[in-house]
């Protein structure tokens, strides 16, 4: 969770300074995926039993995160 929040500053700080969208999708990507798998960790304690619930929210989270990640890389330009 702290690697991945140290991520998201540095891509964030990158942005603000050099205004490239490139790594503000950079950021909003790692911000997704950190999210994902923290709301993937709370959901299963929380819910218990309900594994594949938590499993579902945590990995779409997370795929929406890769997705932000590889249009910063493919499809962004500045």
């Amino acid at each position: 969770m702290i690697l991945g929040a140290f991520i998201v500053y540095l891509a964030h700080k990158g942005y603000r300074r050099n205004r490239s969208k490139p790594l503000l999708y950079v950021a909003v990507g790692f911000a997704l995926i950190t999210t994902g798998t923290i709301a993937e960790g709370l959901l299963y304690v929380i819910l218990g039993s309900a594994l594949l619930a938590a499993i579902a929210v945590g990995t779409a989270v997370t795929v929406l995160g890769f997705a932000a990640i590889l249009y910063s890389i493919y499809a962004v330009r500045d």
